[in-house]
């Protein structure tokens, strides 16, 4: 059962919503709130799993009650307004909903979360359920699957235009739209190293290297040596770090 907490200053908005969660058995409403205010308190006394949450409230936005929680909830934003999409995704919402909910885009919701609940390891959970936002702090979150990724897992990042592929040792890859040089300030240096304007490498990942002529060279990444092709700046810049040919 994941516990449920709805933020909304309408409403006619959370009534709404109740009855279309009220479908879903195995999704408990346990606090409501309707200012920004009240959010903060509920969240504080039950500690929800999941919490849908509107942006624009009337004493502040949403966002702000993320700021000063000591626990990360699952966040499903529930807005009329989707010029906030962008900035949900950048505080790894599990979800982006657009007034009026529609039955079936909210069914897709709460199946992703729980996928998401069920392939989360318990001991990123305290009492509650919820993920303790300072355990979070070494860890990179990821819009898309909603999965939450150790470093150590990462093999590279690779801006594509505004987004970034981020390529995984399990094989995976996720598309995220943030761009490359929003993420490097939260990865730790070692082992992460920019090479380029367009690619970012965890050093411990790279399994060899093949030195081209003219300057360029190929990288070998992970268990599957993933093969990168670097050009004359990225291949002199791995050299400098001291990776073995």
């Amino acid at each position: 059962m994941l516990r449920v907490m709805l933020v909304d200053d309408e409403p006619p908005a959370r009534r709404g919503l109740k009855r279309l969660l009220a479908e879903h058995g195995d999704f408990c409403i346990v606090a409501e709130a309707a200012t920004l205010a009240e959010a903060v308190k509920a969240h504080a006394a039950t500690r929800p799993d999941v919490v849908f949450l509107d942006v624009e409230l009337g004493d502040g936005k949403g966002f702000e009650m993320l700021a000063g929680a000591d626990t990360r909830p699952d966040v499903v934003f529930v807005t009329a307004y989707s010029r906030y999409a962008v900035r949900a995704f950048d505080v790894a919402a599990a979800d982006f909903l657009v007034k009026p909910v529609d039955p079936e885009r909210l069914a897709l919701a709460l199946q992703r979360l729980r996928e998401r609940r069920a392939a989360m390891p318990l001991d990123r959970l305290d009492g509650s359920g919820a993920i303790p936002a300072e355990r979070e702090r070494p860890l990179l979150n990821l819009p898309g699957m909603r999965l939450t990724v150790p470093f150590k897992m990462v093999l590279s990042l690779s801006a594509e235009g505004d987004f970034t592929r981020i390529a995984l040792s399990d094989g995976r890859e996720q598309l995220i739209c943030r761009l490359l040089g929003q993420f490097e300030t939260d990865l730790p240096r070692p082992p992460f190293h920019r090479l380029s304007r367009s690619i970012i490498v965890n050093l411990d990942h790279v399994h060899r290297v093949e030195w081209t002529d003219g300057g360029r060279a190929q990288m070998f990444l992970g268990r599957s040596k993933q093969a990168v092709p670097l050009g004359r700046t990225a291949a002199r810049r791995l050299r400098q770090t001291g990776v073995s040919p």
